[in-house]
């Protein structure tokens, strides 16, 4: 049997885009579906190998391959959120073991999607996406993407902005104890001053965190959300 190596993006947007350079580094083989002709012509100047095949019809998601042991996943990122249902119920049905990942951009989408059959979401504006994977050079959190992507469990990476009046403002990240209370990993901050500069945890900075820093967390998807109902300013007190 061939080795599931191979990785289908259907679409080529931003996020798309730096999902592919990530998974290119850790030796993957990425086919490009894309329909839109801008996105299409970024894929191919970036060179890539890509199609410019519409997925609605069935016999195109067999022609690229969907059921072939070959390959490893298949990404659904288009921007039209109807178009990502639509596919990732067809693959779903025709690829019945594949693991598909669906680009979602509300809870609402999310829920729809993981009922289609998708087996993890990604929206940009929970997980920060495009910050997060501009961090991705580094060997270790290339693994942990790669884990939290094609693994069964339900981990996942989040974004967690501290608000003025969290019980985290001020406090400094050493004193975070949060593995024993809820079963998660800070991965490291964004500090707000310092711009676009981010702390990794393992650096062994002390850093304090102040209000509009970020938080990127990883665990358990309802340890996560556990975790930034903590972290929330309590109203009314």
């Amino acid at each position: 049997m061939m080795r599931k190596n191979t990785i289908i993006m259907f679409g080529y947007n931003q996020i798309a885009a730096q999902i592919v350079t990530v998974l290119k580094s850790k030796n993957y083989i990425i086919k490009i579906i894309e329909t839109n002709e801008k996105f299409y012509e970024n894929a191919k100047a970036d060179g890539h190998d890509v199609q410019n095949l519409s997925l609605m019809e069935d016999e195109n998601l067999l022609t690229i391959g969907i059921d072939q042991d070959n390959i490893k996943a298949f990404f659904c990122f288009s921007d039209d959120p109807n178009i990502n249902l639509f596919v990732t119920l067809s693959v779903r049905n025709l690829a019945k073991e594949l693991r598909i990942i669906s680009l979602t951009f509300s809870k609402e989408e999310n829920k729809k999607m993981l009922l289609a059959g998708a087996n993890k979401t990604i929206n940009p504006y929970e997980i920060g996406g495009l910050r997060i994977f501009r961090l991705l050079h580094k060997p270790l959190i290339l693994e942990v993407l790669d884990n939290i992507l094609f693994s069964t469990s339900d981990i996942s990476v989040a974004e967690i902005t501290i608000e003025k009046g969290s019980v985290l403002d001020g406090v400094y990240l050493k004193d975070l104890n949060l593995n024993d209370r809820y079963d998660i990993i800070i991965i490291g901050l964004q500090d707000k001053e310092l711009g676009d500069d981010f702390i990794f945890y393992s650096s062994g900075i002390n850093h304090k965190v102040d209000a509009a820093d970020t938080l990127v967390a990883m665990g358990y998807s309802q340890n996560l959300r556990m975790f930034q109902q903590y972290v929330e300013p309590k109203k009314g007190i």
